[in-house]
């Protein structure tokens, strides 16, 4: 299965709003965030998709932005793989298709947030920082009290990863 890793394009924020309903790990944001991601933070976002499939599906996807107060810092919001594609190294593809954009070497710092029971994602950036030969650091960021706002929502906290490029 040969995979393309590009840009999404508007209309992908339908495909990728369905994924992340599908997936059931992730915060669900409404489809009209995944519009906005898809068309004003397109050059930040990747998706992954295979003529093997129907047009519907995405392989996998992963939205980031620039901190606006710090512009040399990405932030990764959301990394998703669909159910068919896991194991085949797609989340790696999606994290090396950022660093071949021309704009990542004005990147000096990556930076996410994972929660304590998602481990596969913090294998991940583990991964990911030491293939890139870069130091990881993990801090507390956001509690659940914060999170849950004094509601029961059961949210995890966030812990923060941080990826030094330079």
């Amino acid at each position: 299965m040969t995979l393309d890793y590009r840009e999404p394009r508007l209309d992908d924020g339908a495909r990728i709003h369905r994924m992340v309903l599908e997936a059931g790990t992730l915060d669900v944001n409404s489809a009209y965030l995944y519009f906005l991601l898809s068309d004003h933070f397109r050059e930040t976002c990747v998706v992954a998709e295979s003529d093997s499939v129907p047009h519907e599906l995405l392989g996998g996807f992963l939205t980031a932005y620039r901190l606006p107060r710090a512009p040399d810092t990405l932030f990764i919001w959301q990394v998703a793989v669909h159910p068919d594609w896991r194991g085949r190294g797609v989340a790696s593809g999606l994290l090396d298709a950022l660093t071949r954009r021309t704009w990542f070497d004005d990147i000096s710092r990556i930076e996410l947030t994972i929660s304590p029971d998602n481990t596969a994602s913090q294998a991940l950036f583990r991964r990911w920082a030491a293939r890139l030969e870069r130091p990881l650091t993990v801090s507390p960021y956001l509690s659940s009290e914060l999170l849950n706002s004094g509601q029961d929502t059961g949210h995890q906290p966030e812990d923060l990863y941080s990826i030094d490029l330079r």
